[in-house]
């Protein structure tokens, strides 16, 4: 005999489908990122062995500087994120504890507050990379 599902079911089937699609999503991004950010210094980094003379030193130190702050905020974007998991869980335990009525508004209000922090490092941590990115790029057709 087969279960039948409810509308609920349905739903949160569906939403947890796109829940899970949209953080494989973003992990593919994070990678991205890292691999672009660490790929860019190490090969500036490389590249700036094979120049005589470097003209613009400050640009290539700030693009630097940029990759590595690109780095820095992705992992704090990371240990924010941990943080608020933790906490919209121990919302919900209090609420079950509580006997509070299920209240989904109030579940996404609580989320969405603790996840401003997350999107700004990660809006902080796409933008410092392409800026490093194109200092980089900036600096050796300076060179050339």
């Amino acid at each position: 005999m087969s279960e039948v599902k409810t509308d609920y079911d349905k739903h949160f089937e569906v939403a947890t489908n796109i829940e899970v699609a949209r953080d494989e999503s973003w992990r593919n991004i994070e990678k991205m990122q890292y691999a672009i950010s660490s790929g860019a210094l190490a090969l500036s980094i490389t590249l700036l062995n094979f120049t005589n003379e470097v003209q613009c030193k400050w640009l290539i130190v700030l693009s630097w500087i940029l990759l590595v702050s690109s780095i820095v905020l992705n992992f704090g974007s990371h240990i924010v994120s941990y943080k608020v998991a933790n906490t919209a869980r121990e919302e919900m335990f209090e609420r079950m504890r509580n006997d509070a009525k299920y209240d989904v508004d109030a579940i996404n209000k609580s989320i969405s507050k603790h996840n401003e922090w997350i999107v700004g490092f990660n809006v902080a941590s796409i933008v410092t990379m392409l800026l490093g990115v194109v200092g980089v790029l900036s600096f050796f057709i300076n060179q050339v």
